[in-house]
Formats: C-alpha cells, sequence, structure tokens
C-alpha cells in the first residue's frame, strides 16, 4: 500500500504530496526553494536555495521519523552551472558522513521562477 505524505506546511492546492511510502521507500517530490505562498528564497543563490530545499526535505522526512542520514539519492535538476559548486558544502554540511548516491541535471528551466534549482530525494527506512 502507498501512503502519501502531507506534512504541516505543505500548500493545499498542490495536487500531489510532499512524498509517498511504500514498502520503507520514501520517495519525496520534487523540491524548489520556495516558502509556503510559493516565493523563492535566497534569489539568485543556487547554495542557500539547495540548503532551504534540503531543509524542508528534512523537515519532511522527520514528519515520518525518518532524518538525513536515512537518504539513499539525491538529484539536482540545475538551471545553471553558475555556483553549483558551492552546493557541494551544502550535502556535507546537511549529510555529514552520510552522503547519499546523487545525480546533477542541466535543464534549461524549471517551473517555478526564480528557482534556480530543484532536489528530489529517496530515503529507505530500516537501514
Amino acid at each position: 500500500m502507498i501512503e502519501r505524505i502531507w506534512p504541516e506546511g505543505w500548500p493545499q492546492h498542490f495536487t500531489f504530496p510532499a512524498a509517498c511510502e511504500v514498502d520503507g521507500w520514501v520517495v519525496l517530490s520534487g523540491m524548489t526553494a520556495s516558502n509556503e505562498v510559493g516565493e523563492i528564497q535566497c534569489p539568485g543563490d543556487i547554495a542557500g536555495q539547495a540548503r532551504y530545499i534540503l531543509q524542508k526535505a528534512e523537515r519532511t522526512l522527520e514528519s515520518v521519523g525518518l532524518s538525513m542520514s536515512d537518504v539513499v539519492f539525491t538529484r539536482d535538476f540545475i538551471t545553471t552551472a553558475e555556483g553549483y559548486g558551492a552546493t557541494g558544502a551544502v550535502r556535507r554540511e546537511v549529510f555529514g558522513e552520510h552522503l547519499p548516491a546523487a545525480t546533477g541535471v542541466i535543464v534549461a528551466g524549471l517551473l517555478r521562477s526564480g528557482a534556480l534549482i530543484e532536489i528530489e530525494v529517496v530515503a529507505h527506512r530500516g537501514g
């Protein structure tokens, strides 16, 4: 059975949950650095946006009893490579010694205007 996760603060007008869990796998929907009313935080700062997104992901995982050490994979969609190297320091800060596998993809654009990065996260329960 699939459990759909709608944590507190997740915009109710979205047509998708923050995450879904099945068989111990928790897959988070792609997240941008938008706040509850859709405003992009850290405009023009890809590392700042990455930090904001990973903090949102952490809150979502905590809402189902998981932590960032349970993350096994992330996928970054970026609109520019400028400043992208700084996101590595953010990953080390957030994940510490529990760095997950990762993929980065350069895209022509993202749905949310002003978003420089969107991150998908996959975690596993029972590590």
